[in-house]
């Protein structure tokens, strides 16, 4: 198969994740091409050919003309596009390539962090779809925490921007259901050298299924989720959207949180998107957490019995942002007067 992935601004972020899902075909004992296209005023980013598990890299400047078939051959030296799955990291102006649109089984524009970022993106999309897209392409949020949650809203946050419904057909785009976290030094270290640590292969399988499911149906508004848990071979569809965030990561999320929520608290959108507690109660210790029954948590089967970490803000009624996510509340274990944890 071949996955073309699109960046902005220097496109760290498309290489990054380029080079996670070659990893991950790899891995999964399927050899592999990441081919990096720089155009004329790109950075180089002059990673070793070989890797291990499999993997090539190979780097190389556009042409002047564009991108052809032929290109891709001459590019991809004694490798043979036919024998193996390749990744293309590409300049975005290339999504719209006649050629390119031929050879690609699905094309993906990586967005970075934060609002300039998405900004920047919907203004590409915006010029994309007036020059007329020849294929559809599909959004990934790049160093973005929090998995399920935060593709959900990095999906809403875009779609205001773009100024599109979940089904607007007049926007050629969808969201994959998965977010790539930035990486630490400690891991772009081990990417760029070919050794990627636990955490970036999972994170790279997760995306791999993301990628191939999508693949499969290119047009569809939204990613099959049954099909994406079938790929990913588990049982339980909660467990797509593991958490797998470091100490330091929680505190940065839940310190944005706790910024927002000073000004008057959490949207409805954002409870839209947040667990649910069922039949809660504040236990008190040591540090402050609330007992209770969850339902569409990311990493718990729903309906299971949890104990949240400590809760840092709460209007001790209906939400609660303990030090790893927001909660809704729903009915509470016994009437209680409000805690007014603030």
């Amino acid at each position: 198969m071949l996955f073309t992935f699109h960046g902005l601004d220097g496109r760290a972020a498309a290489t990054h994740a380029a080079l996670t899902t070659g990893f991950a075909l790899a891995i999964s004992g399927r050899p592999a091409i990441v081919l990096r296209i720089a155009g004329p005023n790109d950075g180089v980013a002059r990673l070793p050919r070989t890797m291990p598990e499999g993997l090539t890299f190979v780097e190389r400047t556009a042409s002047a003309h564009g991108f052809s078939a032929d290109d891709l051959g001459d590019m991809l030296g004694d490798g043979d596009p036919q024998a193996c799955d390749v990744v293309l990291d590409l300049p975005l102006h290339l999504v719209n390539d006649s050629d390119l649109s031929a050879l690609a089984d699905l094309s993906i524009l990586v967005v970075g962090p934060g609002a300039l970022e998405e900004r920047l993106a919907a203004s590409a999309i915006d010029r994309l779809n007036s020059e007329g897209l020849r294929q559809p392409f599909w959004l990934l949020g790049c160093g973005r925490s929090g998995g399920g949650p935060d593709a959900k809203r990095f999906e809403r946050s875009m779609r205001s921007l773009l100024g599109c419904k979940a089904h607007d057909p007049s926007v050629r785009c969808s969201f994959l259901p998965v977010t790539l976290a930035a990486p630490s030094r400690s891991e772009a270290d081990a990417l760029a050298d070919g050794c990627p640590q636990p955490k970036t292969v999972r994170q790279g399988v997760l995306l791999l299924a993301a990628v191939e499911v999508a693949a499969s149906n290119p047009h569809a508004a939204r990613l099959d989720q049954d099909a994406f848990v079938e790929a990913l071979g588990l049982g339980e569809r909660t467990l797509v959207s593991a958490d797998q965030r470091r100490l330091s990561e929680r505190l940065r999320d839940l310190a944005d949180d706790l910024e927002t929520l000073e000004e008057g608290g959490p949207s409805p959108e954002d409870l839209d998107d947040a667990p649910v507690m069922r039949g809660w109660s504040f236990q008190v210790g040591r540090t402050r957490v609330i007992a209770g029954h969850v339902v569409d948590h990311p990493t718990i089967p729903s309906g299971r019995a949890a104990l949240t970490s400590d809760v840092y803000a709460t209007d001790g009624r209906t939400w609660a942002r303990t030090l790893s996510r927001l909660y809704k509340l729903d009915s509470p274990a016994v009437a209680m007067r409000p805690a007014g944890l603030q």
